[in-house]
Protein backbone atom coordinates (compact mmCIF):
# COMPACT_ATOMS: atom_id res chain seq x y z
CA UNK A 1 0.00 0.00 0.00
CA UNK A 2 1.38 3.46 -0.49
CA UNK A 3 1.83 6.31 1.71
CA UNK A 4 -0.48 8.73 2.45
CA UNK A 5 1.53 10.96 0.26
CA UNK A 6 1.81 8.73 -2.65
CA UNK A 7 -0.25 7.68 -5.25
CA UNK A 8 -0.84 3.98 -5.93
CA UNK A 9 -0.29 1.97 -8.67
CA UNK A 10 -2.78 2.01 -11.62
CA UNK A 11 -4.52 -1.66 -10.80
CA UNK A 12 -4.59 -4.73 -14.27
CA UNK A 13 -8.20 -3.65 -13.70
CA UNK A 14 -7.78 0.02 -13.95
CA UNK A 15 -5.66 -0.55 -17.20
CA UNK A 16 -7.77 -3.16 -18.73
CA UNK A 17 -11.05 -0.11 -17.47
CA UNK A 18 -9.53 2.65 -19.23
CA UNK A 19 -8.24 1.30 -22.69
CA UNK A 20 -11.84 -0.13 -23.14
CA UNK A 21 -12.72 3.46 -22.54
CA UNK A 22 -10.28 4.78 -25.38
CA UNK A 23 -11.48 1.69 -27.65
CA UNK A 24 -15.02 3.16 -27.25
CA UNK A 25 -13.84 7.09 -27.93
CA UNK A 26 -12.22 5.95 -31.04
CA UNK A 27 -11.43 2.05 -32.44
CA UNK A 28 -9.51 3.15 -35.09
CA UNK A 29 -6.67 4.74 -32.77
CA UNK A 30 -4.15 2.72 -31.08
CA UNK A 31 -4.17 3.95 -27.81
CA UNK A 32 -0.08 3.98 -26.09
CA UNK A 33 0.43 3.69 -22.38
CA UNK A 34 0.67 7.24 -22.23
CA UNK A 35 -2.50 8.23 -23.27
CA UNK A 36 -3.69 5.30 -20.36
CA UNK A 37 -1.41 6.90 -17.93
CA UNK A 38 -2.79 10.34 -18.24
CA UNK A 39 -6.74 8.73 -17.69
CA UNK A 40 -5.38 6.99 -14.78
CA UNK A 41 -3.98 10.60 -13.55
CA UNK A 42 -7.01 12.65 -14.47
CA UNK A 43 -9.13 9.69 -12.03
CA UNK A 44 -7.00 9.68 -9.55
CA UNK A 45 -7.11 14.19 -9.47
CA UNK A 46 -10.63 13.68 -9.40
CA UNK A 47 -10.88 11.40 -6.81
CA UNK A 48 -8.12 13.05 -4.68
CA UNK A 49 -9.82 16.18 -5.27
CA UNK A 50 -13.42 14.59 -3.91
CA UNK A 51 -11.96 13.82 -0.52
CA UNK A 52 -10.35 17.24 -0.25
CA UNK A 53 -14.04 18.57 -1.14
CA UNK A 54 -15.77 16.77 1.71
CA UNK A 55 -13.00 17.32 4.34
CA UNK A 56 -13.18 20.74 3.31
CA UNK A 57 -17.24 20.70 3.98
CA UNK A 58 -16.88 18.75 7.67
CA UNK A 59 -14.10 21.63 8.50
CA UNK A 60 -16.76 24.37 7.52
CA UNK A 61 -19.61 23.01 9.72
CA UNK A 62 -17.37 22.06 12.48
CA UNK A 63 -16.42 26.17 11.83
CA UNK A 64 -20.01 26.98 11.89
CA UNK A 65 -21.03 24.83 15.12
CA UNK A 66 -17.97 26.62 17.40
CA UNK A 67 -19.26 29.92 15.94
CA UNK A 68 -23.01 29.44 17.00
CA UNK A 69 -20.96 27.90 20.49
CA UNK A 70 -19.15 31.21 20.65
CA UNK A 71 -22.52 33.22 19.85
CA UNK A 72 -24.15 31.26 22.67
CA UNK A 73 -21.52 31.76 24.94
CA UNK A 74 -21.24 35.38 24.48
CA UNK A 75 -25.06 36.01 24.79
CA UNK A 76 -25.10 34.08 28.47
CA UNK A 77 -22.04 36.08 29.21
CA UNK A 78 -23.49 39.34 28.51
CA UNK A 79 -26.65 38.37 29.85
CA UNK A 80 -24.91 37.08 33.21
CA UNK A 81 -23.71 40.72 33.45
CA UNK A 82 -26.52 42.87 32.84
CA UNK A 83 -28.53 40.71 35.79
CA UNK A 84 -26.06 41.62 38.53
Amino acid sequence: MAAAHQVPEPSPADLERIKKLLRRIDPGVTWGAQQTLDVWVVEQRARLDQQMSERIRAASWVLVAATFGLVVCTAGLIWATLAH
